[in-house]
């Protein structure tokens, strides 16, 4: 605790910087800061920040390098998904923020609560109303403040392996029941034919890590008429002990300690060993987002499987949605170079590099600029036609302009691991949970 005062005393200072430094920048009697045109002379070098590794940062730096060419505006990328955040409030603590951050826009209320970034005048960014109204209110926090500039968006799918329903004679399935017996299934009775007792019906990365598992459960929870809050007439109250949650609890705990259909290792996976579990054929179902489609491609199971709407639930199909936001960092001495490179990441061009410029890394997953089709740009391919249509009609973000959602996420997950690998009584811990989530929606 004492470190975390430390750390945001010292953001109370880069706050109180970036007020000023915003204020200098800004024109006009209302105060928005001004935008590039297309005949403005850029330069210098932006510190460019993205939570991404591997192909994905290849993905990025294909697009800076765009931006570039474009404009003579030089990046300096760098790119992590190890304790990315950790690094950025310690950046932060020195006074070194970069120019630019990409990340999880369910960062936002963190770093709004932190101070770290600025906020964006929507009608000043050039292109912006090519932009999907989802996308763009995705981007907005309690009070209706842009807070960042969407770059990517997605709603979570079943990836399952056809070859195996296949062989068992199964079909799809369309409710958590058929879900069940899928998984069931997939976990006794030797889908892969190897004569061997090695194969689990779900992928899940139950791990506390970064709320993992929390993620991973929203979806049930929605899907039974639960949720972790409740928003009326701008009063927050937490519903996570409602029995719809409760019950959500302990269906999903049941596919660990009842039907045991759940890779060895869940409640210690994160995505990287989920993932794992899908691409080499431990696993047949796969909740996850679009993103894995172009990995699981350049695996063996290539061909052997398909996405489709996650099964729906008692009350409804919700399914969790998810973006990836372009933050302005508080301090920047590059406001219109910042704001320029914002600009060109949603472009046709640009979103379409993200889509398939690294063919094994999908860093747009689906297009915020409604002028780009995502099945059109994936030639066709049916899979992406499903993942625009889960979208459209069955998205559901977290509550991430919450300042307290990141530490509310994280509590859920720590009590879901818990109560899992326990086994134990879903109604108390969840009873515990809703009076953590009480104090921590009573702190300003």
């Amino acid at each position: 605790m004492q470190r975390k005062h430390r750390i945001r005393r010292a953001l109370g200072v880069l706050t109180s910087t970036a007020v000023l430094v915003a204020l200098t920048a800004c024109s006009g009697a209302g105060g928005a800061p001004t935008s590039p045109t297309p005949s403005a002379k850029l330069s210098g070098t932006l510190n460019v920040w993205v939570r991404a590794a591997g192909d994905s940062a290849q993905a990025y730096q294909k697009i800076f390098d765009k931006f570039t060419a474009k404009t003579g505006v030089k990046i300096n990328i760098f790119s992590t998904l190890t304790d990315f955040e950790t690094k950025l409030n310690a950046a932060a603590a020195g006074h070194k923020l970069p120019d630019v951050v990409v990340d999880d826009a369910a960062q936002q209320g963190n770093f709004e609560s932190q101070g770290i970034i600025r906020p964006i005048d929507r009608k000043s960014v050039v292109g912006g109303n090519n932009l999907t109204d989802a996308a763009w209110k995705s981007a907005q926090d309690s009070s209706g403040q842009y807070l960042a500039v969407p770059f990517s968006a997605q709603a979570n799918l079943l990836f399952i392996r056809t070859d195996w329903l296949q062989k068992l004679g199964l079909q799809v399935p369309k409710t958590w029941d058929q879900l069940v017996k899928v998984a069931k299934a997939f976990t006794t009775e030797d889908p892969d034919g190897n004569g061997q007792n090695d194969t689990f019906g779900l992928a899940i990365p139950g791990s506390t890590t970064r709320g993992y598992v929390s993620w991973n459960w929203s979806t049930y929870l929605w899907q039974n008429g639960g949720d972790y809050i409740s928003q009326k007439n701008g009063k927050v109250t937490p519903t996570i002990n409602s029995a719809k949650a409760v019950a959500a609890a302990k269906w999903y705990e049941d596919l660990f300690c009842t039907d045991k259909v759940v890779q060895p290792g869940a409640l210690n996976a994160v995505s990287a060993d989920s993932n794992k579990a899908w691409q080499t054929g431990v696993a047949g179902m796969y909740l996850t987002g679009p993103y894995a489609i172009a990995t699981s491609d350049a695996t063996p199971i290539k061909g052997k499987y398909t996405v489709v709407a996650p099964p729906a639930g008692p009350d409804g199909s919700s399914v969790l949605a998810e973006g990836t936001n372009i933050y302005m960092m508080a301090g920047s001495k590059q406001e219109q170079a910042s704001q320029a490179l914002a600009e060109y990441m949603i472009t046709a061009e640009a979103q379409k590099i993200g889509m398939v410029g690294v063919p094994t890394a999908s860093i747009v997953r689906l297009p915020v600029n409604s002028k780009v089709d995502a099945k059109a740009v994936y030639q066709d391919d049916p899979r992406w036609e499903v993942a625009q249509q889960v979208y459209k009609t069955s998205a559901h973000y977290e509550p991430v302009a919450l300042p307290q959602w990141q530490e509310m996420r994280q509590a859920a997950s720590d009590t879901l691991n818990k109560v899992i690998s326990t086994c134990g009584d879903p109604k108390a811990a969840l009873d515990e949970l809703n009076n953590t989530y009480k104090s921590l929606l009573a702190q300003k």
